[in-house]
């Protein structure tokens, strides 16, 4: 596989959840152990105060704090991104894109906003909000609280300018991720889509790599397909089919129960969130019984890598 230079990110990340103590202020401590361990598990970057982070549960400080932690516990060794357009209206986006900035984000994600409703208006919201920063800048299609998937021709507009370094692609469907591949694969705007299920196809045509739920508490496994994928190593395959049947057991007890799978790797948090869901006794049980055929003692997953 050739790898384009102008694109600078690529790879593996975790969109990083958060941890909290008993009375659901963040457990700073269980989050620097946690990141700790992801960059030992050679991850290519970190997507701090992200949707999986709970970042509509955050206020302003916890959201610049998270970020700022996540770069201080990196020590420049990979790249990390956060979300910055929070607020009623493009003046106070601008102001927080700055303070993300300012935290040490590499790149400053840049959701779809609720006050826009066609690909054209978001076309002149986003070229506005580059004309006016000089920062990097990206895309997240965040899920909550709507579903919006930009059009292929915004895209390839966004991609052309030259100001958009990150895109975290979230439409699942693989003739859609093919096609922003082939979109972007000769600009800087690095295609890191979210989709599981399609992370080796998505590599195999080209997609620089992907910014998913299942990095989360999986670094190691998707690391290791990437890795395989480079080198067009059969094993990639096998590795990626055990991939899919482990992400399933996170989809319904998301983040509580990503939570829940990070500590039986080994790192020491709980399974708190800021939600009303909790994870119920029956799925703590279910989750411990998968654990225990998929993780040794320490953690480790068993005889795949």
């Amino acid at each position: 596989m050739t790898e384009n230079s102008k694109q600078l990110y690529k790879g593996i990340w975790p969109v990083l959840i958060t941890p909290y103590n008993d009375d659901l202020s963040i457990d700073f401590s269980g989050y620097e152990k946690l990141l700790e361990w992801y960059i030992s598990q050679n991850v290519h970057g970190i997507y701090a105060n992200c949707q999986s982070s709970e970042m509509y549960e955050l206020t302003e400080e916890e959201r610049l704090k998270l970020i700022s932690e996540a770069v201080r516990a990196s020590h420049g060794k990979i790249p990390v991104v956060g979300t910055g357009n929070f607020g009623k209206d493009i003046d106070e986006h601008l102001t927080f894109i700055k303070k993300v900035s300012d935290a040490g984000a590499e790149v400053v994600m840049l959701t779809v906003p609720e006050f826009h409703n066609t690909d054209e208006e978001l076309e002149k919201y986003y070229l506005t909000l580059a004309e006016k920063t000089n920062v990097k800048l990206g895309i997240y299609e965040c899920p909550f609280p709507r579903r919006y998937y930009l059009g292929l021709d915004l895209i390839k507009k966004l991609a052309e300018t030259g100001r958009f370094y990150a895109y975290k692609e979230t439409s699942c469907e693989i003739e859609k991720i093919r096609s922003i591949t082939s979109l972007t694969n000769s600009t800087s705007f690095a295609h890191l889509q979210a989709n599981v299920p399609y992370l080796l196809e998505s590599l195999k045509t080209g997609t620089p790599g992907s910014m998913n739920i299942a990095a989360n508490w999986l670094p190691d496994l998707e690391v290791k397909i990437y890795n395989l994928a480079q080198e067009g190593n059969l094993k990639a395959d096998e590795l990626n089919q055990i991939l899919c049947g482990m992400e399933l057991a996170q989809r319904s007890v998301h983040p509580m129960g990503v939570k829940y799978l990070i500590s039986k790797r080994g790192v020491p948090i709980k399974p708190l969130t800021r939600y009303p869901r909790k994870l119920s006794l029956e799925e703590m049980y279910g989750l411990n019984e998968a654990a225990k055929n998929w993780f040794d003692q320490e953690g480790k997953l068993k005889s795949l890598l």
